[in-house]
């Protein structure tokens, strides 16, 4: 079982280059994905990294935030024609005023728009994606410790449910022993096919909760609280008994407990 929220930072750097990663799980019924910051220069690892979080993550919207860091790299060029014009204009007018031409190669790089220098930054697309899957793997980890706080608390809720739908079979078992000529009255209260079908419902819920299989379950145990709120409103409509009643009401807020916490769940 796992929890749908979760954190998980890493920080790495090598060569100059920094990257510091934050993912955030947080509940949504589908599975979203929002990367933030990622450059220009990377858009291409964009589907790249929605696929390795796809692997592991179901359910949730995921919130991916990158900040990276990397020197500037300095590249010159040399404008050859710039060069060259300033080059012939000197020669003509060497000649033509009659002057000793012995100019250095430093002083036409000097002069402006010969020389200009582009700023680049390295790539860290390498770094991004061995990144990322430890930051996955961190956000797993965060996912199942919260899962199994969840997992404790649903069982707990669950017993609490369970002991109240016996006590209302119990009692009811009591009360028909008693009733020795069956009447229309006792017919339209008659809740056994209800308190069955809850007895069953929550029992294949505990299965649920309790199964080792790492698939998603969220929606498995929603389905069934829905089926057991279903019985227990039907039991609610039919009796007159004031006991039932207040059983029926007090299970009805543990299953509301339960069902809150398996919208956490993935």
């Amino acid at each position: 079982m796992k929890s749908m929220t979760a954190y998980a930072s890493v920080y790495h750097r090598k060569g100059g280059q920094s990257i510091q990663l934050i993912l955030r799980s947080l509940n949504y019924k589908y599975l979203d994905i929002v990367i933030h910051n990622l450059p220009a220069e990377n858009i291409l690892l964009e589907e790249a990294i929605k696929k390795e979080i796809k692997k592991k993550v179901q359910r949730g919207k995921i919130e991916v935030y990158l900040f990276l860091k990397s020197p500037l790299e300095h590249e010159i060029h040399i404008d050859e024609r710039a060069l060259a014009t300033y080059v012939a204009q000197a020669k003509h007018y060497a000649k033509k005023y009659r002057l000793r031409y012995d100019p250095s190669v430093s002083d036409f790089l000097s002069l402006p728009q010969v020389v200009w220098y582009e700023e680049k930054k390295k790539s860290e697309g390498s770094l991004i994606l061995p990144v990322m899957r430890e930051g996955i793997s961190q956000l797993l980890e965060f996912k199942r410790k919260g899962g199994e706080v969840i997992r404790v608390q649903m069982l707990k809720n669950l017993a609490k449910l369970k002991r109240n739908i016996q006590e209302i079979d119990r009692l009811r078992s009591a009360k028909k022993k008693k009733v020795t000529v069956p009447d229309d009255a006792n017919n339209k209260e008659d809740i056994d096919e209800e308190v069955s079908l809850g007895l069953f419902y929550a029992n294949k819920l505990g299965k649920t909760i309790e199964a080792k299989e790492s698939a998603p379950r969220g929606k498995s145990i929603d389905f069934l609280t829905q089926e057991i709120l279903r019985e227990l409103n039907a039991a609610s409509s039919k009796t007159k008994d004031q006991t039932f009643a207040f059983l029926i009401v007090e299970a009805k807020g543990y299953l509301d407990r339960i069902r809150e916490q398996a919208q956490n769940i993935e």
